[in-house]
């Protein structure tokens, strides 16, 4: 244990040193006295005694100092003296310090905020072991459960594949009925997962199959959230859709798949004796790979699932699953659209972090220059560089120190604004939190800054400009290379300001196209309303009855001009299509069939969503169960199928409607995208094709603030069917600024980095300037009373300041031509090397840097010669 005492020992000479010197001082004073007495019992008188036991010591000091490196901490002592020196520094310029911390601060801050996000998202395992063997097939939301059943047994290189989709159930508890979102699957996803609950079981072999038990698995949150946590709701019956389940597992806190917003589990249910089971193409394929399974293996595998599905099935061109077959790994497929623009925002805010240390170093020079003095001082007194340079280094790792525990607080404090201002689907959000990790990269951050911003004064200190500063408080030698030292890190300042600012003005002009598109809808003043009953819960008849009368009441409510009915919002639901027969098209049959978007309406619905009716006539109140099934088609899908000729009467058939006639066109609406062509879309009478369903999105428009429809609309849903749930409710504004989401938050926080770095550009001109016109001051007041004009001297002062401001928007534009190009995927309507945009960010910049440059100009020419000649 000898090497546990030492380190106890050296422990104390660090942290305990006050003790330690006053044993020294006893210690020495103890053999200081042996001596002595030895001497005094030789019959030399006492004071003698003292002086000759001092002589034959050599000195205290030096008997103290041996004492003292034998020690072992003479290395950590100095490092401590070091801190303590760098502790005073900063109090003693309160001023100047709390400005460079905070500058540093808010790089420091944004960047551990943005990298606990992108490490949340991205580096963070997903919640199920091996993700890397976790793979999705093809096809997305478009295999049938026949085609899983004949496809899942073939690859030999995995060691299970499950099915999967989601569905809305609406959940009845004590506390009411709510819409939660679930994921249907076969019983083979959690092998394929690997993961077990928290509580309970998952799915057993034959759960997804025709007569088993009605079960469910709950997530963690809805756990807590309807169950208050009871461990004791393993076993209970919840009715989901009116029907009863079983809870038979709870998922641990962290799991979800694909994403967090499905909150509960339920077996598929894949019965051959359904349509559904050969007709619907709605779920999801994925599989867990066989440890060292081979891409050749793989390769074999997808072949031969193609072979048995091209002998099986006809596919038609739209949704044949024969072409390409490819898996893609589950963080791609889950987080694949979210990559690109999180490293764009991490490059961003790593931008501003640099822009911050250039900043900083800056002032962190210029007062470097002004400590001349002291540092020749030190040097003088047998300070050699290292010790100097040692000096600078700590005091500006202590600053980057304190200025990464003031970011890490900004990050804590903003951390729930700025994860909801990322550019990502809301879901994830719940999955993103500040960890160990964060600290740790806030302390990385803090030392890697403290460590750049040390670099410009080192090297003037290495270069032996403090000798050559002598005792004079100002150096010609140090002037002048501080000076361009300044001007470079002002050139990288405005030169790292026009790029943010550059693809700030690219979005802003991006956002401007996407406004103008047109949507073929007047989104202003409609709500949209998610209405549920489960088909278990009430009869057809009864369903029917409910949605008549729901929407009878909803156009009698106050300020509202007009309301229906349709089975997908616009732009955010998607889904619901299928391939169609042309009548008299014999060209436009088999793989060439039509792929067409189902859309049932009622009567009034166009006149909700703003939709025109450019031929012929929309859904009317005729078009009822038992009249000629009709259909309204969107401009696109009657230009692409009867070209010149007029599509009123002509008719196409759907396998699970019949044969419908053509009674109307409507301008093209976006239906899926903002961008891009449009879908063939079909509307149809919604007593005809949806009658009776279970639910459908009400959409009413009003002249006044949509959101105020809301209590009374879910007031009637109550009063009319207690059995009926609400689902989401939204604005039409808010599901096309949702489509515009991806733009609108990186101009949000793009906008937000370029403020801050013209801010700091602008500071940074502003503090060279003023710092040269300080430095001239005798200069100036002498050149003044030798007859120079105030107009000349401040000319001179603003050419000086300004070169390296052009000299870093001519820079910035060439690297922001480059960099722009990173934005390409992001912009619409504006190509990345818009002149526009970079023109307006060269003018921002060189406006701020004349701005900068003309205050300190302006006092330079207001100097009084007498005063600055004395003050020299």
């Amino acid at each position: 244990m000898r090497w546990l005492s030492d380190v106890l020992f050296r422990l104390r000479a660090v942290f305990d040193r006050h003790t330690m010197e006053r044993d020294l001082e006893d210690e020495f004073a103890f053999h200081l006295g042996k001596q002595a007495e030895k001497y005094v019992a030789a019959g030399m008188d006492p004071a003698e005694a003292r002086r000759r036991a001092r002589i034959e010591f050599g000195g205290e000091e030096r008997f103290k100092e041996d004492a003292r490196a034998s020690w072992g901490v003479g290395a950590l002592t100095d490092i401590a003296g070091d801190l303590r020196f760098a502790v005073r520094q900063l109090l003693k310029n309160p001023a100047f310090n709390t400005l460079a911390a905070l500058t540093l601060a808010l790089g420091i801050g944004g960047t551990v905020a943005i990298f606990s996000a992108v490490n949340g998202l991205m580096l963070r395992p997903l919640p199920y072991p091996e993700e890397d063997r976790v793979m999705s097939f093809w096809m997305d939301y478009n295999w049938r459960g026949e085609e899983f059943d004949l496809v899942k047994e073939i690859p030999e290189s995995f060691e299970s594949i499950a099915a999967y989709s989601n569905l809305g159930y609406t959940l009845r508890t004590e506390g009411g009925s709510s819409i939660v979102t679930a994921l249907v699957s076969s019983v083979e996803l959690w092998d394929v997962l690997d993961v077990q609950p928290l509580l309970g079981r998952t799915f057993l072999e034959g759960e997804d199959r025709p007569g088993a038990e009605k079960v469910v698995v709950l997530s963690h949150g809805i756990w807590q959230r309807e169950f208050g946590g009871d461990s004791d709701v393993v076993g209970r019956r919840v009715e989901f859709d009116g029907v009863a389940r079983t809870v038979i597992g709870v998922m641990a806190e962290e799991f979800y798949f694909p994403d967090p917003q499905h909150e509960v589990f339920i077996p598929l249910d894949l019965d051959p004796g359904q349509g559904d089971y050969a007709q619907n193409g709605w779920l999801v394929l994925v599989g867990r790979l066989k440890q060292g399974a081979t891409q050749a293996g793989i390769d074999r595998d997808l072949g031969s699932m193609v072979t048995a599905l091209d002998e099986r099935y006809d596919y038609p061109g739209a949704w044949d699953k024969t072409r390409d077959p490819h898996l893609v790994p589950q963080r791609e497929y889950v987080l694949g659209a979210i990559r690109p623009a999180m490293l764009l925002l991490l490059s961003a805010v790593g931008l501003l972090l640099l822009m911050a240390c250039v900043n900083v170093t800056a002032l962190i020079l210029s007062r470097t220059v002004d400590r001349t003095r002291e540092m020749s001082v030190r040097a003088a007194l047998g300070a050699g560089r290292a010790r100097l340079v040692r000096q600078v280094l700590t005091e500006s790792i202590v600053l980057g120190l304190v200025a990464g525990a003031l970011g890490v607080a900004l990050a804590v404090g903003l951390f729930d604004l700025v994860v909801a201002s990322l550019p990502m689907d809301p879901a994830f959000r719940s999955t993103l939190d500040l960890d160990w990790v964060t600290l740790l990269s806030a302390l990385v951050l803090s030392v890697v800054a403290g460590s750049v911003i040390a670099l410009a004064p080192i090297r003037n200190l290495l270069r032996g400009e403090v000798a050559q500063g002598a005792l004079t408080q100002r150096s010609a030698a140090g002037g002048v290379h501080a000076g361009r030292l300044q001007n470079a890190l002002v050139v990288t300042e405005v030169l790292l300001a026009v790029v943010l600012v550059t693809g700030t003005a690219l979005l802003v002009r991006t956002v401007d196209q996407l406004r103008t598109l047109d949507t073929g809808m007047n989104p202003q003043g409609v709500l949209t309303v998610g209405v549920l009953v489960s088909e278990e819960e009430a009869t057809e008849a009864e369903r029917g009855i409910f949605f008549d009368r729901l929407l009878e009441r909803t156009r009698a409510l106050p300020g509202v001009a007009a309301a229906g009915f349709i089975n997908r919002a616009p732009l955010r639901d998607g889904g619901y299509q299928g391939t169609v027969d042309i009548t008299g098209r014999p060209d436009l049959e088999g793989v060439n069939r039509p792929n067409v978007m189902y859309r049932p309406v009622t009567p009034g619905t166009f006149e909700a969503l703003g939709m025109e009716v450019v031929r012929g006539r929309g859904i009317e109140p005729i078009d009822i169960a038992g009249s000629p099934l009709v259909t309204v088609v969107n401009e696109t899908f009657a230009r692409a199928i009867w070209r010149d000729e007029d599509p009123i009467g002509r008719t196409y058939s759907l396998s699970w409607l019949g044969t419908v006639e053509v009674v109307g066109v409507v301008a093209d609406i976006a239906v899926t995208n903002l961008v891009g062509a449009q879908p063939f879309v079909g509307f149809y009478a919604w007593d005809q094709a949806q009658r009776g369903s279970g639910g459908g999105i009400l959409v009413a428009r009003t002249d006044g603030d949509p959101n105020a429809l809301t209590p009374p609309i879910r007031s009637l849903v109550r009063e009319l069917e207690p059995r009926a749930a609400v689902g989401r409710v939204q604005t039409m504004g808010d599901i096309v600024d949702a489509e515009m989401a991806e733009p609108l938050r990186l101009r949000f926080f793009l906008g937000l980095f370029s403020t801050l770095g013209l801010v700091l550009g602008t500071v940074g001109v502003y503090g060279v300037v003023s710092y040269s016109v300080q430095r001239r001051q005798a200069e100036f007041g002498l050149r003044m009373a030798l007859g120079a004009q105030p107009r000349t001297l401040l000319g001179t002062v603003v050419r000086r300041g300004m070169w390296p401001v052009a000299l870093g928007v001519a820079g910035g534009a060439a690297v922001a031509l480059l960099a722009s190009r990173l934005l390409a995927g992001f912009l619409y309507g504006v190509e990345p090397t818009d002149p526009v945009s970079l023109a307006a960010a060269a003018g921002v910049l060189l406006a701020a840097g004349l701005v900068a440059a003309l205050l300190p100009a302006w006092r330079a020419s207001a100097t009084d010669p007498a005063v600055a000649l004395r003050s020299d």
